[in-house]
């Protein structure tokens, strides 16, 4: 089977992830999953109200507005350990150009989009986002800039159904190359996606979200987050013993 028909429609430039880096990236999602006990109590660990991470708070964090990006928004990315130049912060806040550019693309993509479905235009106007983000959050004087860590975790505040959080941790964990382009990491999670198996296992580890206590945890974040949190906590091996 071709890649392309696993994964829906996709605009007709994007580069498509072939079908070695489909399954690499299944395989390590499903290794991340198969225990969902264990993967239960590291979602658990994550979003308990009262432990040291993000957790939900990265989403539920007001105002949270889907039109346009505010100093809470800014706020929330700082608590997935990313900073925020004042500079950059002036541009999506002040900067006319900037401000303007953004709220632009963020009314051109469905708030309800999730990436399992989107259609081509849709993942077209969402590239167009992030790209506008990442320009906004570079660093005008130095070449090199590229936000793109930041620029994912922003956008996928506004967008959590659409938009996965790429860091170097998950990217790794799936086997994905370094120098990736953004719309090829984002056929690969929306390979995840739309696997039935993957699916399913993250619905049995959110059944299984319990505090170190063994307090049960709702979690109730977009599953693409949860997908994220859940690779994420398996890279970085976190103790849920």
């Amino acid at each position: 089977m071709r890649p392309e028909h696993s994964l829906g429609e996709i605009p007709a430039d994007w580069p498509i992830p072939d079908q070695a880096a489909l399954v690499a990236a299944r395989d390590a999602a499903l290794d991340a999953l198969k225990d969902t006990e264990l993967a239960g109590r590291r979602l658990g660990r994550y979003y308990d109200p009262m432990g040291k991470f993000a957790g939900a708070t990265y989403r539920t964090v007001l105002p949270n507005d889907p039109g346009q990006i505010t100093a809470a928004d800014l706020f929330a990315v700082t608590l997935l350990s990313v900073r925020l130049r004042p500079t950059a912060t002036r541009r999506l806040l002040d900067d006319e150009r900037h401000r303007d550019a953004v709220q632009r693309r963020l009314m051109a993509v469905p708030e309800d989009a999730n990436l399992a479905e989107a259609d081509a235009p849709t993942l077209v106007d969402a590239s167009a986002l992030y790209g506008d983000v990442k320009r906004a959050l570079a660093n005008p004087r130095t070449a090199k800039s590229d936000p793109w860590v930041t620029a994912s975790k922003l956008c996928a505040r506004k967008r959590p159904y659409l938009l996965p959080v790429r860091d170097s941790k998950v990217r790794e964990l799936l086997h994905i190359r370094l120098r990736s382009d953004h719309r090829h990491d984002w056929l690969i999670h929306r390979g995840l996606m739309r696997d039935r198996t993957i699916r399913r296992l993250l619905h049995d580890a959110k059944s299984n979200a319990t505090t170190e206590g063994g307090s049960r945890v709702d979690v109730r974040d977009s599953p693409l987050r949860v997908l994220d949190v859940a690779l994420w906590t398996h890279a970085i091996k976190l103790d849920a013993s």
